[in-house]
C-alpha cells in the first residue's frame, strides 16, 4: 500500500467515525436494513430507547419490540419501491412499556444494491399532550352540553314560570279586581272585616308571587335597571303614607325624616329604589311587636363621592348573631320559632340585596338579638333634571270623549268584565273580544283608539295576534296602539310583547293608577275630555237638616247621578219593611237578626245621604249592640216615622236637594197610561225606547242606565219580553256593545212589523 492510499484509507476511517458519532449524537433511534426486511445495524439512540444494553441484544429481540413481521416487511419493501414512508406505529420496550412512534422509511443506495434506514421518534410526550388536549377538549365540550342543558333548562323553568305566572296571576286579577270593584256600603263590621282580610292576604300573595318571579329573572340575569328622572320626595311620602297605615293598624309608632339636603329631583330606576324601600319597611314592620320604626332618607357627604343613604330601624325581635351570615340567603326566615305565623316567601333580603348591588350600592345592617334592628342602603346620588321627570302620579283619574274607541282582548270572562268595569270608571265603552280571531275580525272592519291585548289565549296567544295585526292591509293596523294586558310578568315578557309590536305593558291585576297612566300616555290628546272631579268621592257638606242631601250621595258614588239613582231604587226596594223586620225580630227574641237589620240599615242610609235615618238607626244598633232591646223598641217608631219621610221625598216631596228619580232624564220616555194600547201602539212607544236607547248605547253612556225601568215593560208589550231580558242583564254588566246589538235586533224587528 502506498503512501497515498493509507492517507486516503486514515481519511475514510475518520469520515467513518465521524459519521458514527453523528448516528450515534441523533436524538431519533436509527436502524438499517437489507432488502430482505433483516434489521443489520442500529445507533446508541435505539438502545436507550428501547432499553436494551446491546447492539446484538437489540437485532435478536427486534421483533418482540415490535410485533407483526409481516406488517414491518411490508412497510420496508414499499420504502425500497417508493424511496420513502411515513407512518405510526406501536412498539414495546424491554420493559413491556408501550412506545408509540413515528416511522420514518428511506431507501438509500449501498454498494451493489439499495438498503433501508430507519428513523423512529418517540411520540410518548406528543401522545400525553395530545391526551390531555383531548381530556380537555372533552371536558370543553362536556361543559359546553352542560351549559346548554343548563340553558334549556333555564329556558323550561322561565316557560314554566311564565305560564305559571299567567295561571296564578289571571285568578288574582279577578280576584283584587272584583273586590275594589265590587260595593261595600251594605257590609255589616264583621263582613268588612273580612273583605278587608280577603284584600290584604290578596295582595300578600301577589308580593310572593312577584318576589318569585323577580328571584328568577335576577337568577338568570334578566331583571333589567330602568333609570329616569323622578322626584325621592314623593316617592319618599307615598311610601309614608302606606307604612303609617301598616304601623298603625299594630299600634306601632311611625317616625320618618327626609334630609333637605337632598336634590328635588334625582335619576334612578324609581321602581326598583321603591321596591328595596318597601321591602325594608314592611320587614320592620312584620317583625315588630311593639315600640316604633324609623325610616329616613339622608344625604352623605363622606368618602368624595355624591351618595344618600336609606336607613329603616325598628325596635323588633332582632337577629341573632349566629344566623347573621344566613340574613340574605334565598327561602331564608330565620328563627322560626320567635317567627311563628309571620308569613313570607324569604326573599325580601335577597332580592334586595341583589338590587342594591345592581344599582352599585352597599346595604349593612345591625341588629341586637330581642332589642331591635338597623338597616341601611347606601345608593349612588346623581341628581335629575326637573324638566324630564317621568311616571308622575296623576292625581285624578282622566275622562275621555265618547267617540273614544278601546279593544279589550281577553279569553277569561272575568277578566274580561274586570277590564271593561275599570275602564267604564274613565267613560270608556270598552268593546271586547274574547279571541285573538275576534279581535283581528273587529279591527279589520275599523280602527280603534288603543287595544289592550292579553297573552296566554288558546288557538291564537296575544303575540301572535299582535303579529298579524300588524300584517293587516288596513292603514291604521301598523300605527294602531297595543298595550300587553297580562299576568305573564316574567323575565323578558315585556320585551316579548314589545318585539311581537306592542306598544306598552300593563301587569295583571290591573292597578288603576297605571291604567290611568296609559291612557294618557296613548290616547289621542284630542280625545281626552278632562278629569274627574278629585273631590267628587270626598262626602258633601253634610246638612243634618234634610230628610235626604242627594249631594252628598251623589259625591259618595264618584259624583255619578245615574249610578246614585240606582243606588236610591235599589234602597227603597231593600229597606222599605226594615222598621218592621226589626219590631218582629225583637218580639220573637232573635236579637242577632235585629242588630243586623239596624247596621245594615244605617251604613245603606249613610251612603244615599240619609243622615237622620242614618243617625236614628245607629242609636238603635247602639242600644242593641249594648244589650238594652227596651231602649230600641222606644226608638222604633221614630224610625219608621223617618222612613216615611224619607219614601215621601224620594218620591217627590221636599226635604232632599236634587233631581227626584221620579223626573225623567231629557229625552226619556214620558210615562204613560198604556190601558186600551194595541200591538201598533205598544210597537210604537217599544220604538221610541229604542231611539233614544241606541244611541247611549253607542257612546257607552252610563245615561243609558235609566231606561232599565222602561226596558221590560215598553218592550216586553212589545212581544219582546226575551230579548228585553237579554238586554237588561246586559246593561246591568256594563256591556253596552252586546246591548247595542240587542237594541238593534229589535229594532230591525219591530220596524219589519209595522212595514207588514
Amino acid at each position: 500500500m502506498t503512501g497515498h492510499d493509507a492517507i486516503t484509507d486514515l481519511l475514510r476511517q475518520e469520515e467513518a467515525e465521524r459519521t458514527r458519532v453523528m448516528l450515534n449524537a441523533t436524538p431519533l433511534a436509527c436502524t438499517f436494513w437489507d432488502e430482505n426486511a433483516k434489521l443489520l445495524d442500529c445507533n446508541q439512540e435505539a438502545l436507550s430507547l428501547f432499553g436494551v444494553s446491546s447492539k446484538e441484544e437489540f437485532i435478536r429481540r427486534f421483533y418482540e419490540f415490535s410485533p407483526a413481521p409481516l406488517s414491518v416487511a411490508e412497510y420496508l419493501r414499499e420504502a425500497l419501491r417508493s424511496g420513502r414512508t411515513v407512518f405510526e406505529w406501536t412498539h414495546r420496550t424491554a420493559g413491556g412499556d408501550l412506545l408509540p412512534a413515528e416511522v420514518i422509511l428511506v431507501r438509500v443506495a449501498w454498494r451493489d444494491g439499495f438498503r433501508v434506514v430507519g428513523y423512529t421518534r418517540d411520540l410518548r410526550k406528543i401522545k400525553a399532550t395530545e391526551a390531555r388536549m383531548q381530556e380537555a377538549h372533552d371536558r370543553s365540550r362536556e361543559l359546553e352540553v352542560q351549559k346548554r342543558a343548563a340553558q334549556a333548562a333555564s329556558e323550561a323553568k322561565s316557560k314554566f314560570l311564565a305560564s305559571m305566572s299567567h295561571e296564578i296571576r289571571t285568578p288574582m286579577n279577578a280576584i283584587i279586581g272584583m273586590i275594589d270593584l265590587m260595593r261595600t256600603d251594605n257590609l255589616d263590621e264583621t263582613q268588612m272585616s273580612f273583605l278587608t282580610d280577603i284584600k290584604k292576604m290578596s295582595h300578600a300573595l301577589l308580593q310572593i308571587i312577584n318576589d318569585i318571579l323577580d328571584f328568577s329573572k335576577i337568577e338568570v340575569g334578566k331583571l333589567d335597571l330602568v333609570p329616569v328622572h323622578f322626584s325621592l320626595f314623593e316617592l319618599y311620602e307615598n311610601i309614608c303614607s302606606v307604612s303609617r297605615f301598616a304601623t298603625g293598624s299594630k299600634d306601632l309608632e311611625f317616625r320618618h325624616s327626609f334630609d333637605p339636603r337632598m336634590p328635588a329631583v334625582v335619576y334612578g330606576d324609581d321602581i326598583r329604589i321603591r321596591q328595596v324601600i318597601t321591602n325594608l319597611v314592611n320587614n320592620a314592620v312584620k317583625y315588630t311587636k311593639e315600640g316604633y320604626v324609623d325610616f329616613a332618607i339622608r344625604r352623605l357627604d363622606a368618602g368624595g363621592e355624591d351618595s344618600f343613604a336609606i336607613v329603616v330601624k325598628d325596635t323588633g325581635i332582632g337577629i341573632k348573631e349566629e344566623d347573621f351570615p344566613k340574613l340574605f340567603g334565598s327561602f331564608q326566615q330565620l328563627d322560626s320559632a320567635a317567627n311563628h305565623g309571620i308569613a313570607g316567601s324569604g326573599l325580601g333580603l335577597a332580592i334586595t340585596k341583589q338590587l342594591v348591588s345592581m344599582m352599585r350600592g352597599r346595604i349593612s345592617f345591625q341588629s341586637v338579638y330581642g332589642e331591635g334592628s338597623e338597616f341601611t342602603v347606601r345608593l349612588p346620588l346623581v341628581p335629575g333634571d326637573p324638566g324630564k321627570v317621568e311616571r308622575r302620579e296623576l292625581k285624578s283619574r282622566v275622562l275621555v270623549s265618547p267617540d273614544v274607541r278601546v279593544l279589550v282582548v281577553d279569553d277569561n270572562y272575568i277578566n274580561l268584565k274586570v277590564a271593561l268595569a275599570f275602564l267604564a270608571l274613565h267613560n270608556i265603552h270598552g268593546e271586547p273580544a274574547e279571541n285573538g280571531a275576534e279581535a283581528l275580525e273587529k279591527i279589520r272592519r275599523k280602527p280603534y283608539d288603543l287595544v289592550f291585548m292579553d297573552h296566554m289565549m288558546p288557538e291564537m296567544d296575544g303575540v301572535e295576534t299582535v303579529k298579524r295585526i300588524r300584517r293587516l292591509e288596513q292603514p291604521w293596523a301598523a300605527a294602531m296602539p297595543i298595550i300587553a294586558l297580562s299576568a305573564n310578568a316574567v323575565s323578558g315578557a315585556k320585551e316579548t310583547f314589545l318585539a311581537a309590536g306592542m306598544n306598552d305593558f300593563i301587569s295583571k291585576p290591573i292597578d288603576a293608577g297605571e291604567l290611568n297612566r296609559k291612557l294618557v300616555r296613548w290616547l289621542p290628546a284630542d280625545k281626552i275630555a278632562g278629569v274627574a272631579d278629585p273631590a267628587a268621592g270626598k262626602p258633601a257638606p253634610a246638612d243634618q237638616d234634610l230628610v235626604i242631601n242627594r249631594a252628598l250621595g251623589i259625591g259618595r258614588m264618584g259624583g255619578d247621578a245615574v249610578l246614585y239613582e240606582q243606588l236610591v231604587k235599589t234602597f227603597q226596594e231593600d229597606h222599605r219593611e226594615d222598621a218592621v223586620k226589626i219590631q218582629e225580630a225583637l218580639d220573637r227574641g232573635d236579637h242577632d237578626s235585629a242588630l243586623r237589620i239596624a247596621h245594615t240599615l244605617k251604613s245603606a242610609a249613610a251612603f244615599i245621604g240619609a243622615l237622620r235615618l242614618q243617625a236614628l238607626a245607629g242609636a238603635l244598633e247602639k242600644a242593641l249592640r249594648e244589650n238594652r232591646p227596651a231602649a230600641g223598641m222606644k226608638l222604633l217608631p221614630e224610625l219608621g216615622g223617618e222612613f216615611r219621610s224619607l219614601l215621601q221625598a224620594l218620591n217627590g216631596g221636599g226635604g232632599h236637594a236634587g233631581r227626584s228619580p221620579q223626573t225623567p232624564a231629557a229625552g226619556a220616555i214620558p210615562r204613560q197610561d198604556r190601558d186600551g194600547s194595541g200591538p201598533a201602539e205598544n210597537r210604537k212607544r217599544a220604538l221610541g225606547l229604542l231611539e233614544t236607547l241606541i244611541p247611549l248605547l253607542r257612546s257607552g253612556n252610563t245615561r243609558s242606565l235609566e231606561y232599565l225601568p222602561d226596558i221590560e215593560a215598553l218592550l216586553g208589550e212589545a212581544g219582546e219580553g226575551e230579548s228585553s231580558s237579554s238586554l237588561e242583564k246586559q246593561l246591568e254588566d256594563f256591556e253596552f256593545q252586546h246591548a247595542l246589538e240587542t237594541a238593534m235586533a229589535m229594532q230591525g224587528r219591530l220596524l219589519a212589523e209595522a212595514v207588514e
